[in-house]
């Protein structure tokens, strides 16, 4: 979640900071005008019928209350500190910043990552590192400008919920998105009852004094596209274990080179790995998905197939591949031959 307080550079980001709340305030002020619109335009001051009353407004707010759970689950569920392992000593910090260039580079850094579980590089074959919290990261993670620190398998920095969606709330994030299209389509079916009461569904009766229902109708559709096209982008990148980093941007393996796949397990798979073992648990806002977030099942057959379309483009290694097998062998990453296969 965003801090109020002082970045590497020692500068204050109070003001900044309260004005990344505006997303989430925008949010706030569209539950109000729904509720609203739904409980008192509709559900009190429409329908009369008692049952129908309580049936709208018993699931209305159900789906409302799993909403703001997932969302405030999302916004107060900071990214974890990655351990001190991880750190690189002032030594070898020194050592980096005399910039001996990329063969000095990757001694110090390979004898930094010696006993460190990564399977992922830089596209020149060195271990990934940041300059800002001199630390080694760990595979998937990056470095957010916003919340100040490396944050574990980071997908993005989101505005409406005011925080990165990261390893420890990629779930919640995905949840968040699903109430907010049933929240949004629940919303546009009570409308379309309410068009049935108001005109019986006779557009022609339809008069003047109908033109704010008709501007909320329309208020609601475009909601619902906009959360519905954001859930099946975050519902895709979930099927192929995918974050939206690692959609933009290539990911580089010691083993096996560029490749977008490489954590891809299978769509059922992927999906156990974000949910969890617990399928109970797979509607609500708690934490369930497996590993630490430090290190990643990788899929070594997907590896190897672009391994070998590598290798048949380029016989001849470059320096790249050479700092690849070096830091690899440091590393002590098997990368077998494929005359054995």
């Amino acid at each position: 979640m965003c801090r109020i307080g002082k970045g590497h550079d020692g500068k204050r980001r109070g003001p900044c900071c309260l004005v990344r709340w505006l997303p989430a305030l925008i949010i706030l002020g569209a539950l109000v005008w729904s509720y609203h619109v739904l409980v008192y335009q509709i559900c009190i001051r429409k329908v009369s019928n008692y049952l129908t009353t309580g049936l709208l407004l018993f699931f209305y707010h159900l789906l409302l209350l799993m909403f703001l759970w997932t969302w405030l689950r999302c916004i107060f569920v900071a990214p974890v500190g990655i351990p001190d392992q991880w750190k690189i000593s002032a030594e070898d910090v020194d050592r980096l910043k005399r910039n001996d260039g990329a063969e000095g580079a990757a001694r110090v850094l390979s004898y930094a990552a010696r006993n460190l579980p990564i399977a992922t590089c830089t596209s020149d074959g060195l271990v990934r590192y940041c300059k800002t919290c001199w630390i080694i990261k760990p595979d998937r993670a990056h470095h957010c400008r916003n919340c100040h620190m490396c944050v574990l398998k980071m997908d993005h920095h989101c505005p409406w919920i005011v925080n990165c969606v990261h390893f420890h709330n990629f779930k919640y994030f995905i949840l968040f998105l699903f109430y907010a299209e049933v929240y949004c389509f629940y919303l546009f079916c009570v409308m379309i009852y309410d068009l049935y009461l108001i005109s019986g569904f006779e557009l022609t009766s339809l008069k003047m004094q109908h033109s704010w229902n008709i501007l909320q109708y329309l208020v609601c559709i475009i909601f619902n596209i906009f959360t519905l096209i954001m859930y099946a982008v975050s519902l895709l990148n979930v099927s192929r274990n995918r974050t939206t980093m690692e959609s933009a941007y290539d990911t580089y393996f010691f083993d096996g080179g560029k490749n977008k796949n490489g954590f891809n397990l299978g769509c059922f798979a992927n999906f156990r790995e974000l949910y969890g073992n617990k399928w109970y648990l797979w509607p609500f806002p708690i934490f369930s998905s497996r590993g630490d977030g430090l290190s990643f099942p990788i899929d070594h057959d997907r590896l190897k197939e672009v391994r070998a379309d590598n290798q048949r483009k380029d016989i001849a290694p470059n320096r790249a591949q050479i700092y690849k097998e070096n830091v690899a062998r440091i590393l002590g990453i098997h990368q077998p031959t494929f005359n054995d296969e």
